[in-house]
């Protein structure tokens, strides 16, 4: 007997991978992704958080995170250093990263307002589903 109750995981993930598709495309122009806006975006709200810390306000696991991390150091965006005495890196926005992240701002809000446009009166319920989602599964 097959199921034809359409798989929720696989709407999410096709959902995601346009709105990717979509922010990567406006953020283009000045050599970023969406994800890495999100990276230099968070590091500018926390104090210089560990990788396991910017995992868990990023949901990314560490190592798909290290591999985002490694080019926005190596671009002078992302700081990284070892206290002494600690152990493992802490990161934080260079001022060449919060320059990046101000200059992607307006892509950002263009791809954001696109979306926002699209869901009109339903953004509001779509974030609180996803958050609700996002803590109970």
């Amino acid at each position: 007997m097959e199921d034809t109750a359409p798989c929720i995981c696989g709407r999410l993930r096709r959902t995601s991978r346009a709105l990717t598709r979509l922010y990567d495309e406006a953020l283009a122009p000045v050599g970023i992704t969406v994800t890495q806006f999100s990276v230099l975006r968070t590091l500018s709200r926390m104090e210089r958080p560990t990788l396991v810390e910017l995992a868990e306000a990023t949901a990314h696991e560490k190592s798909a995170l290290w591999r985002t991390l490694q080019p926005l150091v190596k671009q002078g965006w992302v700081g990284a250093a070892t206290d002494e005495g600690a152990r493992g890196q802490k990161f934080a926005l260079t001022p060449a990263g919060l320059e990046k992240m101000n200059d992607a701002l307006p892509h950002w809000r263009t791809a954001q307002a696109k979306v926002s446009e699209t869901l009109g009166e339903r953004e509001a319920a779509l974030i609180a589903l996803l958050k609700e989602v996002e803590i109970h599964v």
